[in-house]
Formats: structure tokens, sequence, C-alpha cells
């Protein structure tokens, strides 16, 4: 009997392994703010991409594949989740914003699953490293309720916030302090807490509160006044944040080295799966091309489009890097590779901004081409067939169940999934958008609908809002980023109606006129747009004001009470620039 039990875990114990090496590996790397005329196999010739080029020239390169919002937190979010970030409460509100400070209690939500978190239920081991962007913090200050593990990530070496324009330390004014020293002219900080504060006696005047009670009050509300505008003025120090798994290791962190380390990070993470038997999950989340742009001092002055050129060509060096060391420990044959963008370029910031190519639009403007739709391109030797070419559209919603399917795995059935398996296209079929429709928000607001129907070869794009772009431009340079409604936007009734497969540049609209069938598909898009509706549900908000005000127990810190701390990190191994 127990040479039957011995004989029975063998085989158990010789199967796993088996579906071990049979299964494939997962490597996703992520660019941040890269514009489609930013790369060379899209048609850029003057920024030297060649690592992106040969993963699009050995796989498959999509041309119409796009994120389902415009700007840093929500793609991000419906990227891991599947999901457009309205069904969560992460789309925003009136405008394209991100998560602003590190100190707020907003984040994913608990709720959500992400392919990360399939991956790692099915025996992956998984890591993130680079931008998270998706929250940390709940109640206090270390319950880490939004951290990546918290998500699937095993390991976690990165960002829990973003690389901002606080973050460079020779910027003379940042974003945050004219933030706050607008805000708190307007909203007269002093008059605020002096309120405060006789509200408070009022109450012990009448004997509602004890002294104690008027001191914590007070305090309090000060600190609910007082330290948004610390946190905004002082950016650098408090949001741009370095840890590794749950410890800050740096704060703040050094912009110009942190590609070269998150590279670093790579190679030691897949040198160590060489020796497990467990397949393996990595995203490597760029902060490349974000603001502030300090790319290493190797690449500095190496391109022909300043700072900006040499952060692309600086995080395609990195890809490289992590391509070269698959190939070195065998493993390029089996793991899936997949690079994207988070959103389009911010062509409000000129130069340094990037180029989104024929498209209109940018950053921050979801129904527009040029904020959503990415420069991606996947490889996987055993499944996709070098040079193939993905016109039909497709998502970042779609890597959910596209990975799903690659390990046999079910989708969540408690909730609505928004992507679509696209493994059939990548492996070269002739058929259409696995989507129907695609709805396109900016913040709360569906600006546009993508329609493919099943039959021909045609699909249509319908603009229910268009953005007051500044004269002569496809942005809103005298705001800095488009806003998603009010007096900054057009509301088109009946919708404007392009064949974006014919029109890509969308600069020829289709009228009742011009095409027969405009008033059927008009029809069609309207009934689809109210199905959707019908699908969301109320949640709740997490750009609402009170989960977007900072709190200073939320705060990360190292050194305590000093807040400093830097990581020393010896990159002698890397060939930089090499």
């Amino acid at each position: 009997m127990a040479r039957l039990v011995w004989l029975c875990f063998l085989s158990v114990a010789l199967i796993t392994l088996c579906r071990g090496d049979d299964r494939p590996n997962f490597v996703f790397l992520v660019a941040d703010d890269l514009g489609t005329g930013d790369v060379g196999c899209f048609g850029n010739d003057t920024i030297r991409t060649p690592n992106i080029d040969s993963i699009a020239a050995k796989g498959a390169k999509l041309t119409q594949h796009l994120a389902a919002a415009a700007i840093c937190t929500p793609s991000r979010a419906a990227f891991l989740t599947g999901r457009y970030p309205i069904r969560y409460g992460m789309a925003g509100r009136t405008a394209p914003l991100p998560f602003f400070l590190l100190s707020i209690p907003s984040g994913l939500p608990r709720s959500e699953v992400t392919f990360p978190q399939m991956a790692r239920d099915h025996g992956y081991r998984t890591a993130l490293l680079g931008k998270w962007h998706l929250g940390l913090n709940c109640a206090w200050a270390g319950d880490h309720c939004h951290h990546p593990s918290e998500f699937g990530f095993d390991y976690f070496y990165g960002l829990p916030h973003s690389n901002d324009h606080d973050c460079d330390p020779d910027v003379k004014e940042t974003l945050g302090q004219n933030f706050a020293r607008r805000l708190y002219r307007r909203l007269r900080l002093w008059e605020i807490s002096t309120s405060i504060f006789v509200v408070i006696l009022a109450l012990k005047y009448f004997e509602y509160i004890q002294w104690k009670t008027v001191f914590l009050l007070s305090a309090f509300g000060w600190s609910l006044v007082t330290y948004p505008y610390v946190s905004l003025s002082n950016g650098r120090h408090l949001n741009c944040v370095l840890m590794r798994d749950d410890d800050v290791i740096e704060m703040p962190f050094n912009i110009s080295t942190i590609t070269p380390r998150m590279t670093l990070e790579a190679v030691k993470f897949l040198e160590e799966r060489k020796t497990e038997t467990k397949p393996f999950l990595l995203e490597v989340s760029y902060t490349n091309v974000h603001h502030a742009l300090l790319p290493n001092k190797e690449f500095r002055g190496k391109s022909r489009h300043g700072l900006y050129g040499d952060s692309v060509e600086e995080m395609d060096w990195s890809i490289g890097v992590v391509m070269a060391t698959l190939e070195r420990l065998g493993l390029t044959d089996n793991t899936f590779v997949y690079f994207t963008s988070d959103n389009g370029g911010h062509i409000e910031a000129g130069e340094e901004g990037g180029s989104n190519g024929i498209y209109k639009g940018g950053k921050g403007q979801g129904g527009s081409e040029g904020g959503i739709r990415m420069p991606t391109v996947v490889q996987w030797p055993r499944k996709i067939k070098p040079g193939t070419v993905v016109t039909e559209a497709t998502s970042q919603m779609d890597i959910f169940p596209t990975v799903a399917d690659i390990l046999k795995a079910p989708l969540p059935q408690d909730r609505v999934m928004d992507g679509r398996n696209i493994l059939p296209l990548l492996g070269g079929a002739k058929q259409p958008s696995p989507h129907d429709f695609l709805f396109h928000y900016c913040a709360d607001y569906l600006h546009a609908v993508r329609y493919r129907p099943r039959e021909g070869n045609v699909t249509w794009k319908a603009h229910f809002v268009s953005y007051n772009w500044d004269p002569g431009t496809t942005g809103c340079y005298s705001l800095a980023i488009c806003q998603c409604t009010g007096q900054e936007v057009t509301y088109n009734d009946p919708p404007l109606l392009y064949d974006v497969t014919n029109d890509p540049v969308e600069d020829r609209p289709i009228s009742a006129a011009s095409d027969p069938r405009h008033p059927d598909v008009i029809d069609v898009i309207k009934k689809a747009v109210e199905e959707h509706k019908m699908s969301l549900t109320e949640v709740e908000n997490q750009f609402g004001l009170s989960g977007y005000i900072a709190r200073p127990w939320l705060q990360e810190c190292c050194n305590f009470p000093f807040c400093g701390c830097q990581e020393n990190v010896d990159l002698s191994s890397l060939r930089i620039g090499g």
C-alpha cells in the first residue's frame, strides 16, 4: 500500500513538473506616455528603437491596439483587470485624472481581480518592477491595502506612486507647488483654519466638549487643511518614493538611475527563475517617458530629440537587455512578450511630450486616437509567426482573457469582463475583432464608441463628444491637458461618424448624404450605448474628494522623522548604453 501511495505521489509530481515546463512564461513591458509616432516599427525614423522593432519583426505588430483610458491610473487599472475603469470607480470625474499624491486612501479596489493574481493562483512566480500608481494605503501608513502584493505580485521593486515633474531636483517650481499656491490662495487657507478653530471653541463654550477634545479636533482639522498643501509643496520628498516589497528604500529617488536599476532587477529575477520549475510572469513598468525626463547620463545627448528621445532610447536599451537575458537563459521560445504604452504622448508638453504619429489628440483625450491607440508588439515564437500584423481593433483589456486562455483558466463569473481573447488574431487568424463595440471614456464621460460589424471590413467610430482644441492644433495647450466636459468640449447630436479602417486620421466624417449606411450605423451604436450603460452599477468613486485629500497618517516614510534614505546599488554588471 505504501509503495502504491509513493508511486501516485511520483506520478503527480512528474505531471506537475512537465506542466510547469510546458506552460509559457510572460513578460509585460509597459511604457509611460509613449506615443505611437515615437517607435521605429510604427513609422519613426529619427528615434532608435531596435529592440522594440525586433519584437515586432519576430512576432506581431498590433496597429489598432487601444487603451481603455488616456491617462495613467485608469489605463493601468483596466490593463490589469480586463474591465473598464468606470465599473469600479477608477475612471475619474470631470477631468482625466491620475492619483496625484501618495498619501491618499484611494486605490484599485480590493474586490477587483487581476491577471497576475490568476497566474499566481495557477502556480506562477510573479513580479512587478517599476511604476504602480494604483494606490498604496487605506487607513494608516503601512497597511498597504492597495499594494501590488495584494493584486498578484509576489515581488515588487519600484514606484508605488509615479515619476512626476516634482521628482526633478532641478525644477524651480514643481506642478504641485504651483497648484498648491493657486489652490490655497483661492481657498483662503487661514480663513478656513480660523473658522474651524472658532467652531471648536464655540462647542467648548457651550460645554458640548472637553478641552482634550478641543485639542484633538483642532489638530485633526488643521492637519486636514494644511497637510495637502505640505504634500503638494513637497512632492519630490513625499511622493518620489522607491520601495522593495513593503519597505521604502529610497526617498526621494534618483530618477536618472531608476531604469538601469529596474533592468538589473529584471535580469536577477530571470536568472533566479532558471533554477525553478515554476513558470513566471514579469511586468516591467517603465517610468520612461513620463516627466521628469532625466535619463541616465550614458544616454543624455545621444538622440536627435533631446531628453525625450534620450529617454525613449534608454528604455529601448533596457528592453534589449531583458530580451538578451531571455535568450541567454534559453527562455525565448516559450515566453510571451508584450510591449505597449499606458496612454498616448503628452503633445501639450511640446518637444518633451512625444508624437502620436498621424493620429489626432494625445494624453488625456479618451476619445481621440492619439490618446488611446498604443504602439504594441507581441512575441511568442511557439505560437506567433514572425512579421504578423494585426489590424483589427483590440484592447489592452484583452490581455486578461488571453492569459486566461493560455493558462486554461476560467474567467471570473461574478462580474462583467470587457476584454476578449485575442490569441487567434495573434496566431494569424483572418477574422474580425472579437469586440462588437469598444467604449472610449474620458473620465466617467463616454466620448466615443467603436463598432465592428461581423460582416465586411469596416470599423466605425462615433464621437458623441469632441474636444475644443486650440486653433491649428489637436491639443489643449492653454490648459496643459484637455478636459472631459463643460465648455472645453462640444456635444455632437447626432454623433460624428468615421470609418477608421479607411480613414484612421478621421479627416472625412460620414453623413447620411455620403453613405446610406449612416442612419443604421448610428442607431446600432446608440442601442449598444444604452445596453452598455445598463451593465454599469453604482460604485464608490476613487477620485471623489474624500478619497483624494492627502492625510499625514498615510504618508510612507523611511528613517523617521527625517523621511529620507538612499539605496546603494552596484550597476557595474550592466553595460549601460552598450
